[in-house]
Order: structure tokens, then sequence, then C-alpha cells
């Protein structure tokens, strides 16, 4: 027999469960991967197809002289063995043969219970701390079929999309999909939020609920759920038991009727000569009654409004049976009707300012001799003659004089449009919050639940003497928390919100586009 010897041409890596190592002694059953040089040994290989056959031993030794004899009478096999020991000091000590030839190699004691119960780690592409090893090692140990571990949440949420499947199909329909309802539709922050319910609740509906991540989605769905509808009937109870719709109606039209005074005199203030600019007399006055105009027009629509508002506000406040999100999006919608008149400003004057830089850009081509080619999308020579030179020479002089007054005018009320987007953007955000908010995840998170765990540690467990090779103790612990939030997203829900990058904004505010809701697409 030739004399036995240790390849130092790789290292291999053996993963033992804790569990193995409460016994006094026992076979190891498990799975090699030779392509990775890994050795998954764990209590739940037993009896697996594959792993039939036991690959090594197990054994407490008395003491380390025990451990030397014992050492001595193990004679190297042609198969892959592992010879496991542990003596009475509690050190670890593996030993791999292969071919007759003792192979180096690392020990790795990990908990298999921990990765069970952990709903992150039998996600793809999550471990990647310390690289392929703890992906396979979830892999292998997710492999067997997995169970349902809420069953109740499974059967509550089937209630609970019924319930809210009568009003998701009120909303989204083959008659709410023709274009006129639609567009209606898609102008009311509550029924757009609502269509987006109702697609978060069909794709719950045709999810696989055996993905331990789906389930960690409809457990974090349901308690978001149940917290908005709690949140929202409390609201509702407060606002109808204390009688607060008069008062909140009458508040409302108050402050709308100091906003059309405000607007009234802004208009006014913009008509004279407002912080010593020198404006075109007849523009300004023009434009200036224009807008008065309308601002009379709206406290009309308000004294048609007052009678009535008291009874609408007590109506919708019914809808925080859908949740404290659906009053805030009607709270959002009341917003918008209620400054009507400021978005109408905006577009008259980016409108009419957006009109004179067009022309503008369009006559300086004229001097310059050039033509924009729509087709191609470019700029070509072209020959002008006198008539169209002096007749261009005129409209662009117009058109630059009376370029400040409109742009006064354009300036203020966009501003003014800036202040309400920035409400309903803030509105929006406390909106999203409560949509993505993973309340069951930060529960867990809260009370150190190994279910939330999900981040590797590796630690050396020191040895009274020194080999070549390490053991290391692998845990599961708990992640930070803004990294939990990321994990936990919905996954039912793939609406993208629609954001503005800064360049963008002020580029299309400089050019005279419209911005939200209406963006136009810029084309040069």
């Amino acid at each position: 027999m030739r004399e036995q010897g240790i390849t130092d041409d790789m290292k291999w890596t053996v993963f033992v469960s804790s569990y193995i190592l409460n016994k006094s002694s026992c076979h190891l059953f498990g799975k090699v991967i030779e392509e990775n040089s890994f050795v998954l040994i764990s209590d739940m290989f037993y009896n697996v197809r594959g792993c039939e056959k036991s690959i090594g031993m197990f054994s407490e030794l008395a003491s380390t002289e025990s451990r030397t004899d014992e050492e001595g009478s193990q004679k190297p096999t042609k198969e892959l063995f592992i010879d496991l020991h542990c003596n009475r000091d509690g050190n670890l000590s593996c030993k791999m043969t292969k071919n007759f030839e003792t192979l180096n190699c690392n020990l790795v004691i990990f908990d298999a219970q921990q990765f069970s119960d952990s709903y992150f780690m039998s996600w793809d592409n999550l471990s990647t701390v310390s690289g392929n090893a703890v992906n396979i090692l979830t892999k292998e140990i997710h492999s067997r079929e997995p169970t349902l571990r809420m069953p109740l949440i499974y059967q509550l949420h089937i209630l609970w999309l019924f319930c809210f499947q009568i009003v998701g199909f009120l909303l989204d329909n083959r008659v709410t999909r023709f274009r006129p309802f639609s567009f209606a539709a898609s102008c009311s922050s509550l029924l757009v939020h609502q269509t987006l319910r109702r697609q978060e609740y069909l794709a719950v509906r045709n999810s696989n609920i055996s993905s331990l991540r789906t389930q960690l989605g409809l457990v974090n769905v349901c308690c978001r759920q149940l917290l908005d509808c709690v949140l929202g009937i409390t609201l509702t109870y407060f606002f109808i038991y204390y009688n607060m719709t008069d008062q909140v109606a009458a508040l409302i039209i108050t402050w709308a009727y100091e906003v059309a005074e405000n607007l009234n005199s802004l208009v006014e203030w913009l008509m004279g000569a407002p912080a010593g600019l020198k404006l075109n007399k007849q523009l300004t006055e023009f434009l200036g009654h224009f807008f008065l105009y309308h601002i009379y027009l709206w406290k009309g629509y308000l004294g048609v409004l007052q009678p009535v508002l008291s009874s609408m506000l007590w109506y919708s406040s019914l809808l925080g049976l859908l949740g404290i999100t659906a009053q805030l999006c009607f709270l959002r919608d009341v917003i918008s009707m209620m400054t009507l008149h400021i978005y109408c400003f905006y577009v008259y004057a980016a409108r009419l300012y957006r009109f004179q830089v067009y022309a503008l850009s369009a006559f300086w081509r004229l001097f310059r001799g050039k033509k924009w080619n729509v087709l191609r999308q470019r700029l070509d020579s072209v020959r002008y003659d006198v008539d169209q030179l002096f007749l261009g020479t005129l409209l662009f002089t117009i058109l630059l004089f009376t370029l400040p007054t409109c742009a006064l005018y354009y300036v203020v009320f966009t501003m003014l449009r800036l202040v309400v987007l920035l409400v309903h953007e803030l509105n929006d955000k406390i909106i999203q919050s409560l949509d993505s908010l993973p309340l069951f995840s930060v529960g867990m998170w809260c009370i150190n639940s190994r279910f939330i765990k999900g981040d590797i540690l590796f630690s050396i467990i020191p040895h009274s003497k020194r080999d070549e090779s390490s053991t290391f103790s692998l845990q599961i612990i708990q992640m930070p928390f803004g990294k939990l939030l990321r994990r936990s997203e919905n996954p039912f829900r793939n609406a993208a919100s629609q954001h503005y990058h800064w360049s963008k904004l002020i580029g299309d505010l400089v050019k005279g586009h419209l911005i939200y809701p209406w963006v136009e697409v810029s084309q040069s």
C-alpha cells in the first residue's frame, strides 16, 4: 500500500449542521459537489435520493490522547470519507480522505433551522457575502418541497380579495376602459389608486403561494391593508361623531375665497408696474382683464359649490372603509379641484409664452437663411425674398418687445403651480409610504424574529492545537433596517411613478412645456 499524502492543490469546504454535533456518534449523510469543492452534511439529507450512502462518521472522544489513537486506527479509503471528531475540550477536527490521500479542508458549522426559518435566505442572489458557497448551501437546504407557513393568513387574504374585488371591478371593467372614461379616471388620484389596488389583488391571486417571497409579500400586504383600514375607519368615526363636515366645508370655502381675492390683488399688481418693470401697457391690461374675468367666474363656481360641499364631504368620509390612503387620495383631488383656476392660469400663460418662444426661434432662423425640415428633422438652407424678410422683421420685433410681459405672467403663475405641485408631492409621498410599508417585516425586525434575519456572519472558532484546517461558525443575523425595507418591497406592484430630473424640469420650464400632469415630450 502506497504512503498516504496530503494534496495542496485545492482546499475543500465542509458544511456541517450543528444538530449533528449534539449526538454522541452517528453516520454523516450529505451531498458532495466536486466542481465547487463543497461537502454539505446535515440531518435533513438522511434517506434522500442520492444521499442514502454514508460519507463519514462523527464521534466524541474522551480526551486528546484517544483522538490520536483513533486517527492512527483510521485507514484511508478510495472513496471520499469524512472523519469528524469532537474532544472533551470542545475542539473539532475534520479529516477528509479520497483516493487514499488526505485532503485539506475547512470546517463550517451552521444551523440548518436558521436557513429554513428565514424568508430571505431562500431568495436567489441574496447571499453574496461569501460568494457561491452560501448560495449553494441555501439552495440545497430549500430544495425540499416548500410549505405554507401561515395558512390562516392565506385564508384571510381570500376573504380580503373578495371584499375589495367588487370596488376594483367597478373601477376597472370593459366600460371604464373606453377612452372618455379612462381619461376621466386618470385625472382622479382616488380612481387611479384604486385601479392600482385592483391590479395588485389580481397579482396576488395569480401568484405562486408556495414561494417564500410571495408568502412574505402576502403577509405584508394583508397587514398593510389592515392598518390602512383601521386608520381610515378611525378617521371616519371621528369625522362623523364630532360632526366636522360643516366646519371643514366652511374652512375650505373660506380658504378658496381668500385665494381668489389674493389672486385678484396679484393680477391688479401685474397690470401696473410690478417691481418697477416697464411692461407693454396694452398687452398687460388685456391679459389682466382676461384673468380677472376668470377669477370672477371662479367665485361664481364657489357660490354654487358652497351649499352642497358639506354633504359631499360627509359621503366622501365613508371612503375610510377603503383605508386612509383612499381618503388621502380624495384630499388630493379636493386640492386639485379647489386650485383649478391656478392650473388654468398656468396653462394659458405657458401656451402663450411657448408660442412666442417658438415663433422667435423660427424668425431667428429666417434671418440666418435657415428653415427647419420637419420630415428630416434638420436645418436646411433656403432663400427668402424681400417681402418675407420684411414681414419676418416686423413680427420678430413685435414678439420680442411683448415677450417680457408674457414671460412675467408665465413666471408668476408657474411659481403658483409649483407650490400646488409641491403639496401634491408631499401627499403622494405619504400615500406611497403607507402603500409600501412592510408592516409585518418591520414588526418582526423590532422583536428580532428569526423569520426576518437575512445577513451572513462568519466567525472563526479558535483551536487549542494549530493545524492546516480552520473551523468557522456560520450564523444568520439581523440585517440593517434600510436593507430590510429594500428586500421587503411589494412584489405584487410594479407601477413606477413618474420622476422628474432637475435638468429636464428646468429645461421644460424655460421652453414653456407643460409639466405634470400632462407632460409633453420635448422635440428638438
